[in-house]
């Protein structure tokens, strides 16, 4: 679902579309911040530096990494050639490197490329500037036709075992390629494959579209133009308490505070938040519970989640973004948090028996 140019002009619409491209701001580790040199990051986004990047990551390097990266995933979603044929997956490794190599070669345009400045002071410093509004809009819609022809050739949109097994495989490409880049080169390569990877799952495009249909005092935009911005904040607090709750639990990737598996948790956890604002604003529960709850009782039994920590993780999420709201808020999204926790509720039977 595309933003058309009059949605994306559509002021509320442009609210959380800065929200948004406020996720793909680079960041340059804390640790590393005294370590790189103005002048390599001013080298790395020019012109000559993107192409340099970009050259690292040819067709065969791509080809290599994405085929080891479905290997992976099918091993992790115990796919077999009873559900899914070798020469599916093929296909899909090859659809997914032509994915790449264009998303490369949008990282490449000027236009659309992560910005410096530099500011004067008590000596000059770098600031990182992420993805505007407009570069947002082009980025989505640049990637998104891509996605949908890859997910319709393979019938990925209406099987969600699939859905996840493709979120997975771009997770596992997307660390897999990073490695052949350098430091300085991962910061602002990285923006760009976190977008390609929340694309598949996280329906923000959506979300945005949706605020379309509101105007700025519309209670609905009001809480979701408050709470948006706190989304990574929740997911990290709610995967903090997971893990003091679930010490000892792995899944299929590893234990909870396996690197991997935490970028899967906070990933997912950002998703069912963004369903929830994606029903707050459209007025009705549909898309919890005929898509997140679909897909996740599809998904997690493969991955080795277990039905009692989705069912806490519902509760902690919940509670948690109760915790940040105003009470006027908390009285009107009563009816969409209840309604995702009774959504998994309902669906538990089906979740233990394809456990």
């Amino acid at each position: 679902m595309l933003i058309s140019s009059d949605i994306s002009q559509n002021l509320t619409t442009q609210q959380l579309v800065k929200i948004w491209a406020e996720r793909y701001q680079p960041q340059i580790p804390f640790s590393a911040q005294h370590h790189f040199a103005s002048e390599t990051l001013f080298h790395v986004i020019s012109l000559e530096g993107r192409q340099e990047t970009v050259a690292k990551l040819h067709r065969s390097l791509i080809e290599l990494n994405c085929d080891y990266a479905a290997t992976r995933a099918s091993e992790l979603y115990e796919f077999t050639p009873s559900t899914t044929s070798p020469s599916e997956i093929t296909n899909i490794v090859q659809c997914t490197v032509e994915i790449y190599l264009n998303l490369l070669e949008f990282y490449k345009q000027p236009s659309y490329s992560l910005n410096e400045t530099v500011q004067a002071g008590k000596g000059d410093r770098v600031q990182l500037v992420g993805l505007s509004n407009t570069d947002i809009i082009k980025l989505a819609s640049f990637v998104e036709p891509l996605l949908l022809e890859y997910q319709e050739r393979h019938q990925i949109s209406h099987d969600w075992a699939k859905l996840g097994f493709l979120t997975t495989h771009f997770n596992l490409s997307n660390v897999a390629l990073l490695e052949n880049l350098n430091a300085v080169e991962q910061i602002f390569v990285k923006p760009y494959f976190k977008f390609l990877e929340e694309q598949v799952a996280l329906p923000w495009l959506r979300v945005c579209e949706a605020a379309s249909k509101h105007d700025f005092s519309s209670p609905a935009f009001q809480v979701v133009h408050h709470m948006l911005p706190e989304v990574e904040a929740i997911s990290h607090r709610v995967y903090m308490n997971l893990l003091r709750q679930f010490p000892k639990t792995s899944t299929r990737r590893g234990r909870l505070d396996h690197p991997s598996v935490k970028h899967s948790c906070l990933r997912d956890l950002d998703m069912f938040q963004a369903y929830l604002w994606l029903c707050v604003l459209q007025g009705s529960l549909a898309p919890i519970e005929d898509e997140l709850v679909r897909l996740c009782t599809m998904v997690m039994p493969r991955v080795g989640a277990t039905w009692e920590m989705t069912a806490v993780w519902n509760v902690l999420l919940v509670a948690e973004i109760m915790n940040r709201t105003w009470m006027s808020e908390q009285k009107f999204l009563k009816p969409y948090t209840n309604g995702l926790i009774r959504a998994f509720e309902r669906s538990q039977s089906q979740f233990v028996v394809e456990s």
